[in-house]
């Protein structure tokens, strides 16, 4: 069983207008500000997209000030509260075993299904039958017109973000881009991969890798990771200098904590509540360089800097403690 989430993209909106009284549940007829760029059979969305309180309905009838629904509100809706034509109702959910490959619909899995307005991550759909292996692409559908975007179009991934820590949408909402539709999921997903290959070259040497289950902490580290960079290499060159600090803020938290891991002060917990498995084996590093100003104390490695600390070849026993009275020592 695979879990997807698809979120929902502005531009499936058009045509706005707002309550122009306050509207109790259980109503038909609403009172709007202007409804004269809607019709009949057009689907709105009451509400606020993401709100516990949004609904999409279909319209029956317009009037000047009023909007006739073809089913009753589930909730009530405050005066101003925004009304908005949603040009697609439905998601329609895809299936393949590799990622270029052909695409088949899920209809046996209950696809299409509506648009969850109320979840702000976006519409939430369940394959009974796929496995991680899955790859899944996501359309819009008008259940009237019959019109779907096309699957061409829409970006391939895994079910939940299942090959990565972080989600786009995480991404986005920790950036403050997630209403911004100029942000395209494979801009995102390239910042993603570039964090997760950083995080992970970060502990590398000190948990093994991949993790049994993704601890919560290091996903937060990725996700500050991927907004930063996405901040401050993508727009804050271009904007204002506030834009670029923000960015290197997130990144600067990201490497702290990173560090933090490093040094043992912070561990990774796994979902069982027990640290994640440590490497057994040793890695390190060192370099072949003699180096004046670092003096030699007879250690091989200094794990500090991860400097091999060698002696001068042209005086072997000049900056070493092993210069000494030692009778038996070499000459």
């Amino acid at each position: 069983m695979q879990l997807l989430v698809a979120p929902s993209e502005n531009f499936i909106l058009s045509e706005r207008t707002t309550f122009s009284a306050d509207e109790a549940a259980a109503q038909t007829e609403l009172s709007v500000e202007n409804a004269g760029n809607f019709s009949a059979n057009d689907y709105i969305v009451l509400g606020e997209i993401g709100s516990e309180t949004a609904e999409v309905r279909q319209v029956a009838s317009t009037d000047v000030t009023s909007i006739t629904i073809s089913v009753a509100t589930s909730f009530a809706h405050n005066k101003d509260s925004n009304i908005q034509k949603l040009i697609y109702n439905q998601r329609k959910f895809y299936r393949c075993s590799t990622e270029t490959g052909t695409y088949s619909h899920l209809a046996s899995e209950g696809s299409p299904i509506d648009i969850q307005v109320d979840r702000p991550e976006g519409t939430e759909f369940e394959d009974s039958t796929g496995t991680s292996a899955s790859w899944y692409k996501a359309t819009y559908y008008n259940e009237t017109s019959g019109i779907e975007t096309a699957i061409a179009d829409a970006v391939a991934t895994k079910a939940g973000d299942a090959e990565h820590y972080t989600s786009v949408y995480k991404i986005k909402s920790e950036s403050g881009f997630r209403d911004n539709d100029y942000i395209g999921s494979d801009l995102v997903d390239r910042y993603r991969t570039e964090a997760e290959a950083q995080a992970e070259g970060a502990v590398a040497s000190i948990y093994s890798l991949p993790f049994s289950s993704s601890p919560k902490l290091f996903q937060h580290i990725v996700t500050l990771l991927a907004a930063g960079l996405l901040l401050s290499k993508e727009y804050g060159m271009e904007s204002d200098v506030e834009v670029s600090k923000t960015g290197q803020r997130k990144i600067e938290r990201a490497e702290e904590l990173l560090g933090k891991i490093q040094n043992s002060t912070i561990v990774l917990i796994g979902e069982d509540g027990t640290e994640l498995s440590k490497r057994t084996d040793v890695m390190a590093s060192g370099s072949n360089t003699y180096d004046a100003d670092v003096a030699d104390k007879g250690e091989i490695f200094n794990l500090e800097s991860e400097n091999f600390n060698l002696t001068d070849p042209d005086e072997p026993l000049s900056s070493s403690i092993r210069n000494s009275n030692n009778s038996e020592g070499f000459k």
